[in-house]
């Protein structure tokens, strides 16, 4: 009696409708309503395991696997020991436990913070653990403990150096626990800005992580605080709105209205710091805020700071035809000789001379002969901008002006090739003494750098007398090394090396050594042998070391005999 179809699985009756010996993949086969035409035969094997026995039962089903026991709570037993792992551990079972507890912030939270205070007190090591660990349960009552500790390392760091910047590394771990707790931070950040013993680097840092977690809501609150406060907290401040704001456009649409109406208030010291904020928040499209920059740049009865500013706005958009005019416009009004020794005239003369297209720059130079204007901030813009004759005459003129920043700001467009009259004031700018002695530090140090970029072997000698000169200072000589080092490559490296070898000054030798590990490319023997034996003064061996595998990197050891 033929099985019902129903009572058959469909894919047991296709196992069994393709079992036909020698059928093909297209053969037909007999099924229960009739011949059936079937393409199975090449998976009967796999099929036929689906199919209850010929003739017998099907097989009994597996039985249901046992039911897993579920997990222990996670206890205060548990996570006691984790803290301990917290403590002591490392790797794999270090980050197991941590992973425990900060899973479990009920449980473990408390359990850390009474371990903090527990006797004996944790070690500094340990305590900077627990606080991590605090971090990463991220409890808003935890907030003051990574404030506080931020405080403690910072002060133990300034303690322990008074290195310009050390306390940034110190911080750095909690100023990233704190920016991971998001606007629950903020009041703490804020308290760690008004902290007056920290440096104002550190606290223009402080601001930029305020500014990351406050809320959208609350922006508004920091832009009443633009404009207030030291100076370069003032910029910090600016700065990080600025950049908060370019990362989200309804934000950004938000300052900008907040922005607009505190200028509308005009409030004195404020304006300044708007003025700038808002710049900061537009883009090049930004024509109604560069219109309203004009105004206030061209308006006598504002605040001289908030003149200032807007022409700074105006110099930054040179690109708009319409900053141009205004920037021409003051210019002109300003820098008449019988104007310009004003120091308001003076500043808002040069900043707007600065601003302008080089074309129109130039021009104004040479008509109101700006070059030999009395006021620095004047001919210092002018030099900046000028159009200068190739004879160098200019340079020797430059030279015999009262102010260092003018006579710098001439030596900063001198461009090799060099003709020979630039060449020979260049050379007479580093005598030792005379008339032509340069007392200024950084014009000394400009006049070599001038030299360096005039190139080719006449300012290579003048270089090389000043490296060899005994009578140099130390500073000029280092110079002329790293222009030597610099601009001529490995001719000008020997000679810095053939002086290294001889200095016996402490201070000369460590400037000399610097310089070589300036130069590009591998090094000459003359270089390597020079730097040997500076290795074997105590006080030089680190240098040098470090020049020496930056310079020789295929040798093992540059100072075997053979440089192998």
């Amino acid at each position: 009696m033929a099985t019902p179809l129903s009572a058959v699985p469909l894919l047991a009756w296709l196992a069994l409708a393709g079992e036909a010996s020698g059928a093909s993949s297209m053969s037909l086969s007999a099924g229960p309503e009739g011949p059936v035409r079937s393409d199975m035969s090449d998976r009967s094997v796999v099929l036929a395991a689906l199919a209850p026995a010929r003739g017998g039962k099907a097989k009994p089903a597996a039985p249901a696997p046992e039911p897993v026991a579920a997990a222990p709570a996670y206890g205060p037993e548990q996570a006691a020991a984790d803290i301990e792992l917290v403590l002591t551990g490392r790797g794999k079972d270090y980050l197991q436990a941590r992973a425990r507890l900060e899973q479990n912030p009920a449980v473990a939270a408390p359990l850390v913070t009474a371990r903090m205070a527990a006797t004996p007190a944790p070690t500094p090591a340990e305590q900077r653990r627990l606080l991590a660990l605090l971090g990463g349960i991220a409890r808003p009552e935890d907030i003051p403990l990574f404030a506080d500790a931020m405080r403690r390392d910072v002060a133990a760091a300034v303690k322990q150096s008074q290195e310009q910047g050390i306390e940034l590394p110190a911080a750095e771990p909690w100023r990233e626990i704190l920016r991971a707790q998001g606007p629950a931070a903020a009041p703490a950040l804020t308290g760690l800005v008004a902290e007056k013993t920290f440096s104002e680097e550190l606290r223009g840092l402080l601001i930029a992580d305020l500014v990351a977690v406050t809320p959208a809501d609350k922006l508004p609150e920091l832009v009443a605080l633009v404009g207030l406060g030291a100076p370069t907290l003032r910029a910090a401040l600016r700065q990080a709105i600025a950049r908060r704001a370019h990362t989200s456009a309804g934000e950004r649409a938000q300052l900008i209205q907040v922005v607009d109406a505190a200028l509308d208030a005009r409030d004195p010291a404020r304006l300044p710091g708007l003025v700038l904020l808002r710049a900061a928040l537009g883009d090049a499209g930004d024509s109604a805020f560069t219109t309203r920059a004009a105004a206030l740049a061209e308006d006598a009865a504002s605040e001289f700071a908030a003149r200032v500013a807007a022409i700074r706005v105006l110099a930054a958009r040179r690109s708009d035809p319409a900053a141009q005019d205004v920037l021409a416009r003051l210019a002109e009004q300003h820098l008449p000789a019988d104007k310009r020794l004003a120091l308001r005239n003076e500043i808002l003369g040069s900043l707007a001379l600065a601003g302008l297209d080089a074309t129109r720059a130039a021009a104004l130079v040479e008509r109101l002969q700006l070059l030999t204007a009395e006021a620095p901030r004047v001919a210092t813009a002018a030099f900046a901008v000028a159009a200068l004759p190739q004879d160098g005459a200019w340079l020797d003129a430059s030279q015999r002006h009262a102010w260092p920043e003018v006579r710098a700001a001439a030596l900063a467009r001198v461009d090799g090739p060099c003709s020979t009259a630039i060449l020979r004031r260049l050379r007479d700018g580093t005598a030792t003494g005379g008339a032509t002695f340069e007392a200024d530090a950084t014009v000394a140090r400009e006049v070599l750098a001038a030299l360096g970029r005039c190139g080719g072997p006449d300012a290579f000698t003048a270089l090389q007398a000043v490296v060899v000169d005994a009578a140099q200072h130390v500073d000029r000589r280092a110079e002329a090394a790293r222009q030597l080092v610099d601009r001529h490559g490995s001719a000008g490296a020997d000679v810095v090396a053939a002086v290294l070898r001889s200095a016996d000054e402490l201070a000369v030798a460590l400037r000399l050594v610097r310089a070589l590990q300036r130069l590009e490319g591998p090094g000459t023997d003359d270089v390597r042998q020079a730097l040997c034996a500076a290795g074997k003064r105590q006080e030089l061996a680190t240098s040098a070391q470090r020049a020496l595998r930056g310079l020789f990197p295929d040798l093992d050891d540059p100072c075997a005999s053979d440089g192998r």
